[in-house]
């Protein structure tokens, strides 16, 4: 190419987030320490705290984190990367058990941002705006985001991290004439501010916000009365304290054998639970073992069962999986005992402003009958708004009157696709505005706590980078051709296919001569040969060759299947121990395919006899030896480390910093790399020494490939699978 990828001339990609609570900040985070190439992210927050958000934004000490600390890293590949982060920043004490303060978690969510913004390429733009999204516009290429303070800019992509909206006010609050009486929003930095400490109170929900708010008055010194009530007056449940290490109840319910009623459901997990109960396990593990599934099996109930639910178990699944630390149950049982705490269930039929206060009526659950409480505050705890039918915001009134977003019919949330997208008014799925966490509520269910959220931070993040990379390698590529089309030294007019194999996560490249017509594929796989031919038959090409990097160990090779049909010639590495091949090509060589050459460069290190292919100088395809941000194992096939390190350093890394990178395998969605990228963010080879990778490689404790046992042998007779039949006389 000639160029450095940060001087090509291509506009970044332009990434807008909006909202900088934990989601947003995790979305920006995955960005900034994943991505290959140059791009702009915008994190948009009204606020001036980036990284807290509502939750973890709270100076209150003793708001607990509800899940204890090994259990809340932000990363899902990285399970103890909150722990070692605690124990790195004076909370040596702090166990996996511990439930520590929300406001040491903001302070590692905030940490957790900085160091990206501290690592991230040079080729990358992040920029914090202190504003609020009031609108959006979206055109076919790009959204157009207005902000409250008059700017407006584009993006590719925007992600809404909008996290929790205020909880509605219960109607016969509102009909009350001094606004004085209550407070809308229990999660408002003044909401009890006024609240003298003798003062007799009413919190509307006995969940979690009602266990904040109780926690925000014990540290001003409360001593009035408190009353709590909801439909069902269920209370609070506190998390088993653990001793030594928890144990995993195993899983006993799938997608495939799950019932597809409420119903039924419910009465699988009441089963279980005495079956536990009777082997001497708690409960809460058997509710722990459905998470993983959770959102699987809410997706494959029928409407009418979601809304069962959502009428007769939604209060009782709340409170058992949603639970709080022993410390905080412990406080609220002692004054609930003391009389300073009561709970109530039951529905709150009126109001009536008096003198002295309020005298709330609530016709009670079990009985019918009616309680009179005389109260001077009502504080409203009913937990957050999820019906974006009703939400008042102008954000998302922007996007409703452009049919931006369709309405669950749940009322909980928007619609998405399975992959954060928005689906609009219409049913079309938007290629350029995702989201996360709260609005995906009603598509499945489990969507707001942290192991939910991280993980699809994580995949959005990857989602977005997938879309960007291939449109920026696109437009390297079209650069690449006019350069190469209007060079008189090398008039080639090669046409390059990246194809992808999902069960081996494996890539199959396709060469093409344009001017012959004729091509070429790189590691075929057998399950993908009609993909290949159709290919080839639409193209109107003569496939001329089958070339190989390695004997694959993953995935059985379609070389002999396609020689079988096209007539190709099938081509392995010299050394290889290989039959059946057409011919084998060495060290150095050039294959040439039309004006396209293709130069074998011996790569040993992932097996003994691997080769990578240079096409025209400038498309590197590396198979095993190198991937984007890694490489291939070298525990078997004789495989040796050193001699991968010293192919990979001593070879590749000597190529031009803009030679094309294509890897034979990737599992995180990625396409393609440079030479440069690699040589600076490819941790395996990057500041690491000979025998430091040796020594990594050599525990990397990784199982054989599932199928090992009849990849290698296939492979060694080209991909030709040979039946053995087993007769027992």
């Amino acid at each position: 190419m000639g160029t450095s990828m940060l001087n090509l001339g291509i506009p970044p990609q332009t990434v807008a987030i909006i909202g900088s609570g934990f989601s947003g900040t995790l979305v920006a985070a995955n960005l900034l320490r994943n991505t290959t190439i140059p791009l702009k992210i915008k994190l948009i927050e009204r606020s001036s705290q980036f990284g807290r958000g509502v939750a973890y934004g709270t100076q209150i000490e003793s708001h607990l984190l509800n899940v204890p600390a090994g259990k809340m890293s932000a990363f899902p590949d990285e399970p103890s990367h909150f722990l070692n982060w605690l124990h790195k920043n004076g909370y040596e004490e702090v166990t996996a058990s511990t439930f520590v303060s929300r406001r040491i978690y903001g302070d590692y969510v905030q940490a957790i941002l900085k160091e990206a913004e501290e690592s991230k390429p040079a080729y990358v733009r992040f920029e914090k705006i202190v504003d609020e999204a009031i609108g959006i516009e979206s055109a076919s290429e790009n959204t157009t985001i207005y902000l409250s303070g008059g700017e407006c800019f584009s993006a590719q992509k925007v992600v809404l991290a909008l996290g929790n909206f205020s909880a509605s006010l219960p109607q016969p609050l509102a009909s009350l004439p001094n606004r004085d009486r209550y407070i809308t929003d229990a999660w408002s930095q003044d909401a009890i501010a006024q609240i003298k400490s003798d003062d007799s109170i009413l919190l509307v929900g006995t969940g979690l916000t009602m266990v904040d708010i109780f926690v925000a008055l014990q540290r001003q010194g409360f001593s009035g009365k408190i009353h709590a009530v909801s439909r069902h007056g269920l209370t609070p449940i506190r998390h088993e304290k653990i001793q030594g290490k928890s144990s995993i109840y195993p899983a006993f319910i799938n997608l495939e054998t799950a019932p597809k009623t409420a119903r039924k459901l419910l009465r699988l997990v009441r089963q279980e639970i005495q079956i536990a109960t009777e082997q001497g396990q708690n409960w809460r593990s058997v509710i722990d073992a459905i998470r993983p599934v959770t959102q699987s099996l809410w997706r494959s109930l029928p409407s009418p069962e979601k809304n069962r639910f959502l009428r007769h178990v939604k209060a009782y699944w709340e409170v058992h999986r949603h639970r709080i630390a022993p410390e905080i149950a412990d406080i609220l049982d002692t004054v609930a005992e003391a009389g300073q705490l009561n709970y109530y269930g039951g529905r709150i039929a009126s109001c009536q402003e008096v003198e002295n206060g309020v005298n709330v009526t609530i016709r009670q659950r079990k009985t019918g009958e009616n309680l009179v409480l005389s109260v001077d505050k009502i504080i409203n705890c009913t937990g957050a708004n999820t019906n974006f039918r009703r939400l008042q915001h102008p954000l998302l009134a922007s996007l409703q009157e452009q049919r931006l977003i369709r309405t669950n019919t749940l009322s909980m949330g928007i619609d998405t696709a399975t992959n954060g997208a928005l689906i609009d008014a219409d049913g079309k799925v938007s290629d350029q505005l995702y989201t996360l966490g709260t609005p995906r509520k009603g598509d499945l269910w489990e969507t707001t706590a942290v192991p939910e959220i991280r993980v699809q931070a994580a995949n959005l993040a990857k989602e977005i980078l997938t879309s960007s990379s291939n449109k920026f390698y696109a437009a390297i590529e079209e650069i690449w051709f006019k350069e190469k089309l209007t060079s008189e030294s090398n008039p080639s007019k090669m046409i390059f296919r990246q194809l992808f194999d999902r069960e081996s996560c494996t890539y199959t490249y396709l060469i093409i001569d344009g001017e012959t017509h004729t091509a070429l594929l790189v590691d075929p796989v057998l399950e993908q040969v009609e993909r290949d031919l159709q290919i080839l038959r639409e193209l109107g090409l003569t496939l001329r060759y089958c070339l190989e990097t390695h004997i694959h160990a993953d995935h059985i090779t379609g070389t002999d299947a396609l020689r079988e049909i096209t007539g190709c010639a099938a081509i392995l590495p010299e050394n290889s121990q290989a039959i059946g091949a057409n011919r084998y090509i060495r060290d150095g060589e050039i294959l040439k395919l039309g004006s396209v050459e293709i130069q074998a460069i011996a790569a040993p290190g992932h097996t003994n006899s691997h080769m990578v292919y240079l096409m025209n100088g400038s498309h590197l395809l590396t198979g095993d030896a190198l991937f984007i941000r890694g490489c291939g194992r070298t525990d078997f096939q004789n495989g040796d480390a050193g001699a991968l390190y010293d192919t990979v350093t001593q070879k590749l890394f000597k190529l031009p910093d803009d030679t094309l990178v294509y890897p034979g395998h990737d599992y995180q969605g990625r396409t393609v790399s440079t030479i440069g990228e690699e040589k600076q963010w490819n941790s395996r080879f990057s500041g690491r020494s000979r025998k430091e990778f040796i020594e990594l490689m050599n525990h990397l404790k990784l199982p054989y490939p599932k199928k090992m046992s009849e990849a290698v042998p296939a492979n060694q007779n080209c991909g030709k699978v040979v039946n053995v039949w087993d007769f027992q006389i």
